[in-house]
Order: C-alpha cells, then structure tokens, then sequence
C-alpha cells in the first residue's frame, strides 16, 4: 500500500469513490465502518445504491451525483442524518467532485467528514437565540440594531411604540421609511446619521401616542457600536415608562398639593385665630366692663353685645366642625327624592323676616314637579347660606333665587343686586376663609360649607357676577324621576 492509499485508507472523512452506475471503485475504512462492509468484502463488487441504510444511501449518492453535475463537476454538499444506525451523527458535510480514471470512465469522488458538533453548537445558538428573542419581544422596550453601512436598514428589531405588531422576520432587511410615516423617517434618518458621524450617545424622554392614540412616555436612547473587524451598527432602545411616568407626575401633583395643604392649614391657623379672637375679646372685655358697671341701661347695652359675640363665635365653631366633618367624609347625608319646590317654599318662609330694609327676596318658581336627590337638610342650609350670604352685599333691590331642569342635573340658583365680585376674586370665592370684602361681618366658611355639600350630593357650584350689578351663585343636583320621600318636620 503507497502511502497515498495509506493516508485516504486511514483518514478521519468517509472518502469514497464509485461509476456512474454506482459501482464502488474505492471505500476507506471510515466508510466501511459507517456502512457495515466487512474488512475481508472486495468493495469493487459492492453498489452504493445497495449499502445501509437503504434507501438513505441511494438518495444521498443521488443527491451528491446531482450536485456535482449541476456544479460543473465539483460541489459542496450537505447531509443531515446521514446514518439512522448511528443517531450521534447528526449530520455530514464535505466535497464532492467528478473525475476520469485511465480507460476515460467517469468516476466521482466524495470526501466527507462528521459535523455533529458544529450543528450541536449551531442548534443550541439557534436555542439561545429564540430564547432571547422571546425576552426581547416581552420586555416592556423597543430594541433596534441598524447596519451603518447598508443604508441603516434593520439587523434586527422587537418592536417600537409605533408598528408593534409586525413581526421580526418581515422587519430586517427594511429601514424606517417601510414602516413609519415620512415625516417621522426623515426625521429618525437625520438623527442616525449625526449619531453615525459623531458618535454621541444620545437619551430623552419622548411623549407619543400609540397605535390607538394613547399617550405613552417612552424612555430613549441611541448608541453607535464599534467592534474590531466589524461594521458599525446603531442601537436604538426605547423603554415604555408609561406607569413610572404617570406615578411620577401623581407624586408631583400630591407633593404640591401637600405643599399647598400645609400654606392653607398655616392660613387656616392665622385666620382662626383672628376670627375667635375678636369676639373672645369683646366677650372678655365687655363681661368685665358688666361686673363693674352700676348703670343698668348700660349693662343691658354690654349684655348685647356679649351675646351677639357669642353667637358669632358659636356659628364659627359650628361652621368649622361642619366644614371638618364634611371634608373628613364624616357627614351623613339622608339622600332622598324630593320636590325642589317644596324646599324653595320653606326656605322663603324661614329667610323672608330676615331681608335687609329695601331688598326684596323673591322666588321664582319653576315646574313644580321637579325633583332632585339630597339631603333636605343640607339643601336647606346650602340655600341659607347662600341667600344670606346675598343679604350681607345688597343694599338695594331684589335677591332673588330658583331652580331649572338641565340635562339631568337641576341646576338652582340665587341671584342678587349687590356690589358684585371683583373677576380675580371669583376662582377663590368657594375657599376656606376667603371674603370677598373684609368690612363685611363673616367668617368666610359658608361658601366653601355649601361647595363641600353640593359636591358630596353629586353636583357643582359656580358663580358669575359683575361689579356694581350683582352676583349669581349656582349649584346643580341630581334629577330624580323616583317619587318623593315625605317631608320630616324634625330635619325642615
């Protein structure tokens, strides 16, 4: 044996050559193994077509034949689970080439060597790989790689707030302008290619709308990636921080709030303590000025005063518990269905004794079948204070009040010839201890009592006025279509 025949004999490729009918002309040991032919069987006398496995062998040997003829006589081929006897050989790569021996027949040749561990290492990369394709695509971020070099089409892509339904095959190969709208591609273009330029990394927060127009906030940021014998490619990552943002402005908007909170209780404090203290002085004063006094005319005029200092600090105290407690979700309201009219009518028969000489009050009544839920109770004082509140600024003229059918809502009211309201006090009429004229007798709460009550039953207030020609305070209820719960003296 020369030492060529040698080396085919003993190499680790299964090396084979055969006829064009099929006809073994050389099989070295390799292939004897993988095809069971004994070391003593003259493999000239053997057809590949006939080896084990059939029919394996002759569709491979066909397949190989095939491809060196469609290669002009030489061809790479590849065949995956060559021996079925043998399933640790997964698969068989090699050359294959056509060639004429002395007699001028045609004889081919193949050379091929067990590639099981390169398709193990390729299979379990393509595991890998789905894997991370699996994560990527349920991360809550957009991730996109763009080759430099080939137009900044796409190397790969998961999804973007925008186009998140097309899947990642159909996406590489193709670029910004096959999926997004032409404005917002030329706009990503110029962006790649500054960042290709320079290589400045760059990261905002973005505010966008998705497919079905919500607003999301998208967390972005861009890249160029360099690799030593590689192109460059750009990065793009974009993460959905919808919830984190929304959080964020929440805590904002609550810290402002606590902020605002803590200048009103300072205000709340400072204007507390002024409005108890001047009756507590004029109580304190006058009872002393009482026990030294001799002249009963004089002490009846002290007694007066004494009482009505007390039931100024009486209704602040009341009104400050009331306001507390409605605010705190402490009230309870007996919601009920009741006829608007009727609670007009007592309000007029408790209210009237009450009007300022050379002002009229006037209701105006609507439907008289109209009715709203809410707390008769509270509708009542709602009305009181308001009309009450409208006595305190008209000198002359009419108060007037009612109420109209909106929608489905009733919408009340109560109108006035007073002075009016200046137009950059209107926003803050309704707050804590806010008068709209300081030489008035008030505390200021009645207003914010009657928003807290309205919008505890469901409804709002609301003013409008001009100065020099009055005001009107409004406040809407739900509209009822239940029958009405009778009247209860004790809460009228």
């Amino acid at each position: 044996m020369d030492l060529q025949t040698y080396a085919l004999e003993h190499a680790i490729e299964d090396i084979f050559a055969t006829k064009s009918d099929g006809m073994l002309v050389f099989a070295n040991k390799q292939f004897r193994i993988h095809h069971a032919i004994d070391d003593m069987q003259d493999v000239a006398a053997l057809n590949i077509k006939d080896l084990s496995p059939v029919p394996n062998t002759r569709q491979h040997w066909e397949y190989i034949v095939g491809e060196v003829e469609k290669g002009g006589g030489r061809a790479h081929f590849f065949l995956s689970e060559p021996i079925p006897d043998s399933p640790d050989v997964l698969a068989y790569e090699g050359e294959a080439y056509s060639d004429f021996d002395a007699d001028g027949e045609k004889i081919y040749w193949a050379f091929g060597h067990d590639v099981s561990e390169l398709v193990c290492k390729k299979q379990e990369i393509q595991r890998y790989n789905l894997i991370l394709d699996k994560v990527m695509e349920n991360l809550p971020a957009g991730i996109v790689v763009k080759d430099v070099n080939n137009g900044f089409k796409y190397l790969y892509r998961n999804k973007e707030s925008f186009n998140r339904d097309i899947p990642i095959q159909y996406a590489v190969g193709k670029d910004d302008f096959d999926f997004h709208p032409l404005e917002i591609a030329k706009m990503k273009r110029k962006q790649d290619e500054k960042l290709a330029e320079t290589g400045e990394e760059l990261h905002w927060i973005a505010e966008e709308k998705d497919r079905s127009g919500k607003p999301i906030f998208l967390d972005k940021r861009k890249m160029r990636i360099v690799s030593e014998g590689s192109a460059p490619v750009l990065l793009s990552i974009e993460w959905n921080i919808t919830d984190m943002e929304k959080m964020k402005r929440n805590l904002l908007k609550a810290k402002e709030r606590a902020e605002e909170s803590d200048k009103l209780k300072s205000a709340f404090l400072a204007n507390i303590s002024h409005e108890i203290r001047t009756p507590l002085n004029a109580i304190v004063g006058f009872s002393q000025l009482i026990a030294e006094c001799d002249d009963a005319e004089e002490r009846r005029t002290y007694y007066g005063v004494v009482e009505e200092s007390s039931g100024h600090l009486l209704k602040l105290v009341n009104e400050i518990l009331d306001l507390s407690k409605i605010e705190a979700g402490m009230s309870v309201f007996d919601v009920v269905s009741m006829k608007m009219d009727k609670i007009c009518r007592k309000v007029y028969d408790m209210l009237y004794l009450r009007c300022p000489e050379g002002v009229r009050l006037i209701y105006e009544p609507s439907d008289t079948e109209v009715k709203v839920y809410g707390d008769k109770g509270r509708v009542l004082q709602v009305f009181s204070n308001l009309i009450g509140n409208a006595f305190k600024f008209t000198k002359q003229g009419s108060v007037r009040y009612g109420y109209k059918k909106v929608g489905n809502m009733v919408e009340a009211y109560v109108s006035d010839t007073g002075m009016g309201i200046e137009e950059s006090k209107l926003p803050y009429v309704f707050d804590r201890f806010v008068k709209a004229n300081e030489n008035v007798q008030g505390t200021g709460l009645g207003l914010s009592i009657c928003k807290g009550i309205v919008e505890k039953l469901g409804g709002m207030v609301s003013v409008s006025s001009i100065v020099g020609e009055g005001s009107t305070f409004s406040f809407t209820l739900p509209f009822s279509e239940e029958p009405e719960v009778s009247d209860s003296e004790e809460i009228l």
